[in-house]
C-alpha cells in the first residue's frame, strides 16, 4: 500500500515539475517577444529604450513594457500579432496603453489568435496601472493557465492511465484478500460440519452394533442397556436431523438476498418471555447441561411493566434471533451463565432491545467480522464450541430485513451486549 502511495506521489511530483517547466518556457518566450516588440516600437519612433530592462512581469499572466515614446494602438497590435506568431505563442491576450494625459490605462483590444473564434471579446476589467512610468503598455493572458494545461495532454493522459492501473491493482488485491478470507471461512465451515456430523454417525454405528447383537438369554440389565442405546440412537438421529435442517436453512439464505417475512403485530414482552421459557426447557433437557446452574433475567422498568409494547415483526424469525443470542451466551461462557434481557423506550417510535451476557467476550479486532457467514473466532481448538458460524449472520439478516439496527459492545472476559434498535 505504501508503494502505491509512493507511485502516486512521484507521478504528481513529475506532473507539477512538467507544468512548471512548461510555464517557465512560455514566460521566457513571452518576455523575448515583448523585448523585440519594445525594440521595434523604439526603432519606429526613433527613440531609445530605458536603460533598465523594459519588461516587468507583474503576475503569472500580466506584463508591462515601458518605452520612451507615445504608443500607437494600431502599430502596437500589429507588432504583437506578428511577433507572437513568429514565437508560436498561441494564447489569447488583451492589451492596454497608458495614457499620460488622463493618467489611466486605456484599453486597446482583446486579441484571439485562433481562427475558430467568431468575434474578439471585449474585457471590461481594467488593467492595473504601473506607477512610476510615463509611457508603457500592459498585456494580459487571461487563459494562459488553461492553455498550459491543454498542452500537457500527454502527461494528463498517462497520469489517468496510471491511476486506472493502480485502481484496478488495488481492487484486484482487495478482491484476492476477500476471496482468501472467504476460502478460509469455507474451509473452517467444512471442518466444523465434518466434526458435527461424524460424531453422531460414529455413536449411531456403535449403538447399532449393540442393538443388532442377538442373545437368547438376555439378562434384565442387558435389556436395559439396549434400551439406553435405543435412546441414544433416537437422540443422535434428532441431532443429525437438526444439523441437516441448519444446512437447508443455509442453502436458502445463500440463494436469496433477503429473509422473507410474515409481519404481524406482536407483544414484545410476551414474545421474549415465551422464548426464554422455551430456551430454559431446552437447556434443562440436554444431558451435558442438566447439572449446570444458569440464570436468564428479563428486566423492565416499572413503567414498561405496566405498559405493553407492540412491534411489527415476523414471530418465528424474532424468536430464532433471541434464541441464537441466548445460545451464544451459553456456548461462549466459562462461568455460571447469566443473561440479562432488557427493553427500553427512549422515544415514541423506537424500542431498544439489549441482550447482555457474562461470557468470554469478543476481541475488538473481530467485532466487525462476527456477522459474516461462516466466520468463527479462531481458538486453539475450533471444535471447543460447536457451530457453523451462521448464528450471528442469520441475526444480522433478520435485523436488516425488518429495517432495524444492531450494534455490539464487548470486552474480553467481561461479556458481550447486543443492542437491537426496533422502529
Amino acid at each position: 500500500m505504501f508503494s502505491i502511495f509512493g507511485i502516486i506521489s512521484i507521478q504528481i511530483y513529475w506532473v507539477e515539475r512538467a507544468f512548471d517547466a512548461n510555464r517557465k518556457q512560455n514566460e521566457q518566450k513571452i518576455q523575448v517577444a515583448l523585448q523585440n516588440i519594445a525594440e521595434k516600437i523604439a526603432n519606429y519612433s526613433k527613440t531609445t529604450l530605458p536603460s533598465q530592462s523594459p519588461i516587468n512581469q507583474i503576475s503569472s499572466d500580466y506584463y508591462t513594457v515601458s518605452v520612451n515614446c507615445e504608443i500607437d494602438a494600431a502599430i502596437l497590435e500589429y507588432f504583437l500579432k506578428n511577433e507572437f506568431s513568429k514565437r508560436n505563442i498561441q494564447t489569447d491576450f488583451e492589451y492596454g496603453i497608458y495614457d499620460c494625459d488622463s493618467q489611466k490605462m486605456v484599453y486597446g483590444n482583446y486579441i484571439s489568435l485562433h481562427q475558430d473564434k467568431k468575434k474578439p471579446q471585449k474585457i471590461k476589467k481594467e488593467l492595473p496601472k504601473w506607477e512610476g512610468q510615463n509611457y508603457y503598455f500592459g498585456i494580459r493572458f487571461p487563459s494562459v493557465s488553461s492553455r498550459l494545461v491543454s498542452e500537457m495532454d500527454i502527461w494528463i493522459f498517462l497520469s489517468v492511465i496510471l491511476l486506472l492501473v493502480i485502481f484496478f491493482l488495488v481492487y484486484g488485491m482487495f478482491f484476492i484478500i476477500t476471496q482468501r478470507q472467504f476460502s478460509q471461512a469455507q474451509k473452517q465451515f467444512i471442518n466444523n460440519i465434518t466434526h458435527e456430523l461424524k460424531t453422531p454417525i460414529s455413536i449411531l454405528g456403535i449403538a447399532a452394533k449393540v442393538l443388532i447383537s442377538h442373545n437368547l438369554e438376555e439378562s434384565k440389565d442387558e435389556k436395559n442397556r439396549k434400551k439406553q442405546y435405543a435412546i441414544i440412537v433416537k437422540e443422535q438421529t434428532e441431532r443429525l436431523n437438526s444439523q441437516v435442517e441448519k444446512l437447508v436453512e443455509l442453502l436458502m439464505l445463500e440463494r436469496s438476498t433477503y429473509v422473507p417475512l410474515s409481519l404481524q403485530k406482536l407483544n414484545i414482552q410476551k414474545l421474549i418471555q415465551e422464548t426464554i421459557q422455551s430456551f430454559e426447557l431446552e437447556i434443562l433437557a440436554k444431558q451435558d447441561l442438566q447439572n449446570q446452574n444458569f440464570s436468564i433475567q428479563f428486566n423492565q422498568s416499572e413503567i414498561e411493566t405496566k405498559q405493553d409494547f407492540f412491534i411489527k415483526a415476523d414471530k418465528t424469525h424474532f424468536q430464532n434471533m433471541i434464541h441464537n443470542l441466548l445460545e451464544n451466551a451459553f456456548k461462549y461462557n466459562q462461568n455460571k451463565p447469566f443473561v440479562e434481557i432488557a427493553i427500553s423506550n427512549p422515544s415514541k417510535n423506537k424500542l431498544i432491545l439489549s441482550v447482555k451476557d457474562n461470557g468470554i467476550g469478543i476481541d475488538k479486532k473481530f467485532q466487525k467480522r462476527i456477522f459474516d457467514k461462516f466466520f468463527r473466532i479462531q481458538n486453539n481448538d475450533i471444535h471447543t464450541t460447536k457451530g457453523f458460524g451462521l448464528g450471528l449472520s442469520y441475526i444480522k439478516q433478520v435485523v436488516k430485513a425488518h429495517k432495524w439496527k444492531i450494534k455490539i459492545e464487548s470486552n474480553l472476559n467481561k461479556g458481550t451486549t447486543f443492542f437491537i434498535e426496533i422502529k
